[in-house]
């Protein structure tokens, strides 16, 4: 009850030093979250917040990146990210049980998240959108169905958090590119905007969750519409993939 807004700047100020603008955001929002909940009011609104650091990249063609993917020890969390859209907590998250019988859907309903050294599995996503199901291209359900497991409750992707962003950044590095794994994601939605995918329905395919979902945004979507995009961005990978295939082959 003796917080003052002087010691809130205070300590924005001190972590502006390693967090980004939207990590102290969401610092604030849970401080005044949680100071309610205990009957004590706490206006945020004359913090200054730290300035937004320009963050957008130049990302690589879809084509260039897969070229460098195909064939690597990280090829499938990557593909995973890049042709589904999924956050690497969600790729560590995913378990056999979540495809479908056919094969023809997985369905993303956990993450698996790195924080201060460990590993938290949880049984929710991000956001409500975040939950989803989503068509499984059958490039990618090989892929997965090749992988030795015991029980369909093993993870997908097993891999250590901190292994495959070192085992990333290295492949990126040694070929000249200088984004994240979680580019991958807006690779996904830069490609799709590529194709003329109409915006709301690349949210709703990637399971973001913005300002319009105040506006209901998804539910003007159908799922026979859902199913043609979709189509739209699995005929395009599986194009690019055979490609790159092809051209490998005939340098062999």
């Amino acid at each position: 009850r003796e917080l003052t807004n002087l010691d809130i700047q205070r300590a924005v100020n001190l972590d502006a030093k390693r967090l980004s603008r939207k990590s102290i955001k969401s610092a604030l929002a849970l401080l005044k979250s949680a100071a309610e909940a205990q009957d004590i009011e706490i206006s945020t609104k004359r913090i200054t917040l730290p300035q937004a650091k320009p963050t957008k990249k130049d990302i690589p063609s879809a084509e260039r990146l897969l070229g460098v993917i195909l064939g690597s020890d990280i090829e499938l969390p990557c593909l995973l990210a890049m042709w589904l859209s999924l956050r690497i907590s969600e790729v560590r998250g995913l378990q056999f049980c979540d495809i479908s019988d056919d094969g023809s859907l997985i369905t993303v309903q956990r993450v698996k998240l790195y924080v201060d050294g460990k590993n938290i599995l949880r049984d929710v996503t991000k956001t409500e959108q975040s939950t989803r199901t989503i068509r499984l291209p059958k490039y990618l359900y090989e892929r997965i169905q090749a992988l030795p497991h015991k029980k369909e409750t093993d993870f997908i992707v097993p891999m250590r958090y901190e292994l495959i962003r070192k085992k990333f950044r290295n492949l990126m590095d040694e070929n000249g590119f200088g984004i994240t794994f979680h580019t991958l994601r807006h690779e996904f939605a830069s490609t799709l905007n590529d194709l003329g995918v109409p915006s709301d329905y690349i949210q709703k395919i990637g399971g973001w969750s913005t300002d319009n979902i105040m506006k209901k945004v998804y539910t003007h979507t159908s799922s026979t519409k859902e199913e043609k995009y979709q189509s739209v961005i699995d005929d395009f990978f599986d194009s690019a993939i055979q490609k790159i295939t092809r051209k490998s082959h005939e340098r062999t």
